[in-house]
């Protein structure tokens, strides 16, 4: 029973659950199989880990069904059928807390059984309920709180049609178009954030996005802009909402604009009172990708993207539902916290967090971090051998490993490994699809940038170095900071040797 599914899921029940589930199985309602009830009582017993020798599937039938023999389809229908209600638990779980929907389809049960006037005075009481859950923050979020206003609003309108002629006129079906299309372009914005990650992460063609060419149309037509201004006129906080998607959307779309990423960052803080916290938090991860994703480079661009992490850290929102940490987030946090020699920061949240990140990329993610952090402080040795101990990582991560190891073997002035590792790298590059082809351009300058610097070093030429430095100054380059660091320091020695 060890690798079952049953097993793995309920390792992730919270005590309270557990408590919760135990009631599920043993309701007729849910489960009439007493066997089944035996097995959740015997398995039980084993939490939190459930990971003991008694769970084997002969020793918990032995405990079953003491007096008869082993039989293995029997036993694996019971799991079969516990492993059933623990889907059926964590669904239901999901529908309660989903509040407006579940009021929604009460509604339609009412008009399904006729019972007109019961549907009037619910319907009151939810649309009420619907508005002060969005004032509460108490939502899902937006889209579907749209969503689901546009269902509420046309369940009444087919109320009315069918049911109560005579008040016809009454029939608004505005709200529900303004409704479908709230919901179409906040869920259309989001979607976009994850094609462009998607775009960026694994070099997918975006001109090949059937959602991307989409928004592309209704920008280049204006379209977007023409509801906005319809909002604008609107009483309520819709056009705050929209105008901040929007905002966002921009700053994804025209990446070649830092004033759109600043406006976006501006609109988020505008609608910090008004959507819900986990909400925000999506809002100012995509803001990182917009950060990240500019063509041009920030000046300030470091001490922008540490902002947004602090903002997430004191509000205590870099955490999923489940209590884990996304792989690429922790990445981030950490690289930003080193860039900003903010060591203490970087230890402290590795500490912290790195617990947090699925297991999968548990050992990969921590060992990288650790890396950053002893290459921050001077110790490339120590950093290497971080470096050397990840294992089955993505792809992409192939990009920061080989930029790491090249940084160091500059810093230890060792040229041979330097060759070597770039030679390496143009090979994995004809062979694998690295990432999207505007990181492989930028890994490969660096590492040209890297090769005119170990022969500066080597042989020193003023007005080489002089090209060398306009030219990283006025490209967008990784690490340009610290290349520009490293040219002064051999300018600097150069000075010293004369």
């Amino acid at each position: 029973m060890h690798k079952s599914s049953l097993l793995e899921i309920i390792r992730t029940f919270t005590p309270k659950e557990i408590i919760k589930f135990e009631d599920f199985v043993n309701s007729p309602y849910f489960n009439k199989n007493k066997n089944v009830i035996k097995l959740f009582a015997e398995v039980i017993k084993y939490r939190p880990e459930f990971n003991n020798e008694n769970l084997e599937k002969e020793l918990v039938w032995n405990k079953l069904f003491p007096e008869k023999n082993y039989n293995y389809g029997i036993m694996k229908n019971i799991i079969h059928d516990l492993n059933k209600l623990c889907e059926s638990f964590l669904s239901e779980e999901i529908y309660n807390a989903k509040e407006n929907q579940k009021s929604n389809d009460f509604l339609e049960s009412i008009i399904d059984r006729d019972l007109t006037d019961y549907f009037e005075n619910k319907y009151a009481a939810y649309e009420k309920a619907f508005k002060k859950n969005f004032e509460k923050k108490n939502i899902r979020s937006t889209e579907d709180y749209y969503h689901q206003q546009k269902l509420l609003t046309e369940r009444y309108e087919a109320f009315l049609h069918n049911y109560s002629p005579q008040k016809k006129d009454s029939i608004k079906i505005i709200p529900s178009c303004e409704y479908l299309i709230y919901t179409f372009l906040i869920d259309s914005f989001k979607m976009m954030h994850k094609v462009i990650g998607h775009s960026l992460q694994y070099n997918h063609p975006l001109n090949e996005n059937i959602l991307y060419n989409h928004l592309k149309n209704l920008e280049e037509n204006n379209t977007i802009e023409m509801i906005l201004k319809y909002t604008e006129a609107k009483p309520g906080n819709d056009h705050l909402i929209l105008k901040c998607y929007y905002s966002m959307f921009k700053a994804l779309f025209f990446n070649d604009d830092p004033d759109k990423f600043y406006e976006f960052k501006k609109n988020i803080s505008v609608v910090t009172n008004i959507l819900p916290k986990s909400e925000i938090r999506d809002l100012y991860f995509t803001s990182m990708t917009c950060l990240t994703n500019l063509k041009v480079t920030l000046n300030n661009f470091s001490s922008e993207y540490f902002d947004i992490i602090l903002l997430c850290y004191k509000s205590k929102v870099l955490l999923n539902k489940d209590g884990s940490i996304s792989p690429h987030l922790f990445f981030s946090i950490v690289n930003m916290a080193c860039s900003q020699n903010e060591l203490t920061f970087a230890e402290n949240f590795i500490e912290e967090y790195s617990p947090k990140i699925p297991f999968d990329f548990r050992d990969a993610q921590f060992n990288y971090a650790m890396s950053g952090l002893f290459f921050k402080k001077g110790e490339f040795h120590k950093s290497l051998e971080y470096l050397s101990k990840i294992q089955n990582e993505e792809k992409s991560m192939k990009y920061y490993i080989k930029n790491r190891q090249i940084t160091i073997y500059f810093e230890l002035n060792d040229r041979e490994s330097f060759e070597y590792a770039f030679d390496s790298l143009k090979h994995y590059i004809r062979k694998n699809k690295l990432t999207n082809e505007s990181r492989i351009l930028t890994l490969t300058k660096y590492c040209e940038y890297i090769k005119a610097m170990f022969k500066l070093r080597e042989k020193y030429n003023s007005y080489d170095l002089d090209l060398l430095k306009n030219e990283i100054e006025k490209n967008k380059v990784s690490s340009k900071k610290w290349l520009l660091r490293k040219l002064e320091e051999i300018e600097s020695e150069n000075k010293k040797n004369r």
